[in-house]
């Protein structure tokens, strides 16, 4: 099981990697959680991390502020974690990232939507540093992989708005191109991106690339919340 099968909330599989064996044609990809497809506008996509089962949970219980803890009047705190398992020979082993936040209460929708985007995102690069450390190191380059955050960003906006469909705004290419782009410029693990703006290669794949992209206006329509009057890290 390869890391397409992962959500944001548990990730399951033997191996975190992406594989070229993931690889489908973008035409495929309306309704899937398992693949890895390649776009014009947002690069690759692990549809695994795209999926919007993930963020989900969390914003139902910023939605609907659903406290997990007592703390500080005026605020409710939440738990949100992302975790990978892995199971081999009938033994199941996993890892992963854990967080409190103690969230403002009687948000706006606007803050709402904020607060959710910022905590997710910061999960989501303590996940991947996480995989970065050893002893993830010694059996995965997944950690900050070309396609993890931009597929989370996407996976966070389907949650938000399920009516919009943000992988045909991407521009799935066919899987001969996908396949093209993979043999030129190698795995995805060896392409580290930290930032959630796309990486993009040239189609048909030629001399250059890749290149820091921008995101289409549909996936940039959330800033997410500074730390501090809204919401914050509880220990």
């Amino acid at each position: 099981m390869t890391k397409d099968s992962k959500t944001h909330a548990l990730l399951k599989g033997t191996n975190c990697m992406s594989q070229r064996t993931d690889i489908i044609d973008g035409s495929q990809a309306f309704g899937r959680n398992r693949g890895l497809i390649y776009t014009k506008r947002c690069g690759w996509i692990d549809l695994g991390h795209a999926d919007p089962e993930g963020p989900r949970e969390l914003w139902t219980k910023i939605l609907h502020e659903q406290t997990e803890e007592r703390t500080e009047q005026g605020f409710f705190r939440i738990r949100y974690h992302q975790e990978m398992r892995t199971t081999k020979f009938n033994i199941t082993v996993g890892a992963g990232i854990r967080k409190k936040y103690d969230i403002k209460k009687n948000l706006t929708p606007i803050d709402a939507k904020s607060v959710a985007l910022a905590i997710f995102l910061d999960t989501s690069h303590a996940f991947e540093s996480m995989q970065t450390r050893w002893p993830f190191r010694l059996k995965t380059d997944s950690g900050y992989s070309a396609e993890d955050l931009v597929s989370n960003l996407i996976s966070f906006y389907r949650t938000l708005n399920p009516h919009i469909d943000y992988l045909k705004i991407c521009q799935p290419v066919s899987k001969d191109i996908a396949l093209q782009i993979w043999d030129r410029y190698g795995a995805l693990g060896t392409n580290k991106n930290h930032t959630h703006l796309p990486f993009l290669y040239p189609i048909p794949p030629a001399q250059g690339g890749p290149m820091c992209g921008t995101l289409p206006p549909e996936l940039n329509t959330i800033i997410p919340a500074t730390p501090g009057t809204l919401f914050k890290e509880a220990q």
